[in-house]
């Protein structure tokens, strides 16, 4: 898996977009900190920036980086659940401009799934940043909008 990863990280720090395994499917992931590697996966999929994507984090402890307030019920869902859940949550922040959705929101997940937990811990550390995450334009899972305040 090493080998992988380290491959990917070179493809990720080129601007390339990725084929990678997730909790749930197989998605199509980049640097989503790169509005030029964001906009390939839009023309690949020919898909409306409208259409927003979501980000795959590997810990909840840095939703924070992210978004802008998290609510307290969103560390309790998240800590609940079984299966992979995608919460949609306001305020996005430090992500390329054009993954966030028009109202502003961007849904995020903790993944479990192995490779894609260890290819973001990596990809951090290789870049020396505080956290890069990946995004995925996919998703077969239960996904919920938190209220805002």
């Amino acid at each position: 898996m090493e080998e992988e990863i380290k491959s990917v990280i070179e493809i990720l720090n080129s601007g390339g977009i990725i084929l990678y395994p997730t909790d749930t499917i197989w998605g199509i992931g980049c640097d989503a900190t790169n509005e030029i590697a964001v906009e390939k996966i839009y023309q690949l999929k020919k898909r409306s920036e409208s259409k927003s994507m979501l980000l795959l984090l590997d810990n909840v402890n840095f939703l924070e980086r992210y978004v802008d307030d998290v609510p307290e019920i969103a560390y309790d869902l998240i800590s609940l659940t079984e299966k992979p859940m995608t919460v949609i949550y306001s305020g996005a922040k430090n992500i390329a401009k054009n993954l966030i959705a028009e109202d502003g929101s961007i849904g995020i997940r903790i993944t479990d799934e192995a490779f894609s937990k260890k290819l973001i811990q990596r990809f951090k550390n290789h870049l020396y940043l505080p956290r890069q995450i990946f995004m995925v334009n996919h998703f077969r899972h239960f996904s919920m909008r938190l209220p805002t305040k």
